[in-house]
């Protein structure tokens, strides 16, 4: 069945229902770097995130075909990629998380960007501290909220929690993480 294109997805969801080439590239090339930072909060390990990344895409396209719409498709897909990784981490692993940088941005460096680029890197170590120190969980619904710019009711979707549950560890971990940054860097925060 055909939809109207409501948004430039729409025609890749459409190709890869077909299963053209095209459509189903869009799909992992725009949804893998989330998919993957899914996987690695949940199985704590790179092997084992990426099976569940390759292990997940491949769920969604054979299923592709079933999707309804009710949600969005990457709502929908990392609800896939979270109970794969949910299914490869059953054997007790820790979880981690690291805040990967994006370099897909940045193809042209302006003078003053190497200083803007460690500045960046500072930032992703120390938020990268601060985060270790949150549950796995805390860790996954803040990347979900503000990575993937997930709303709560899509977040509730994908990791199948109450709306309630989302919104107060949203609260408790960025409150949390608030005092583990402010533990790492005292003499920041005095100039504040």
């Amino acid at each position: 069945m055909l939809f109207k294109n409501r948004n430039p997805e729409d025609q890749y969801l459409e190709q890869a229902i077909r299963g053209e080439r095209a459509g189903l590239e869009y799909l992992v090339n725009t949804y893998r770097d989330m998919a993957y930072s899914i996987a690695i909060r949940v199985t704590g390990n790179h092997e084992d995130a990426e099976e569940v990344v390759q292990d997940g895409f491949l769920k969604a396209f054979k299923n592709l075909a079933e999707f309804k719409r009710a949600s969005k498709f990457s709502t929908w897909l990392y609800r896939i990629i979270y109970n794969t990784a949910l299914s490869k981490a059953s054997s007790g692993k820790n979880f981690t998380m690291e805040l990967q940088e994006d370099n897909q941005y940045q193809q042209y460096i302006e003078p003053n960007a190497v200083m803007q680029q460690m500045a960046g890197a500072d930032r992703r170590k120390y938020l990268n501290m601060a985060m270790q120190k949150l549950k796995a969980q805390d860790q996954l619904i803040l990347s979900l909220h503000y990575i993937a710019e997930k709303s709560i009711t899509e977040i509730t979707e994908i990791l199948g929690m109450k709306s309630s549950a989302i919104k107060m560890r949203l609260f408790r971990s960025r409150k949390q993480l608030l005092e583990e940054l402010q533990r790492l860097l005292p003499n920041e925060f005095k100039d504040l």
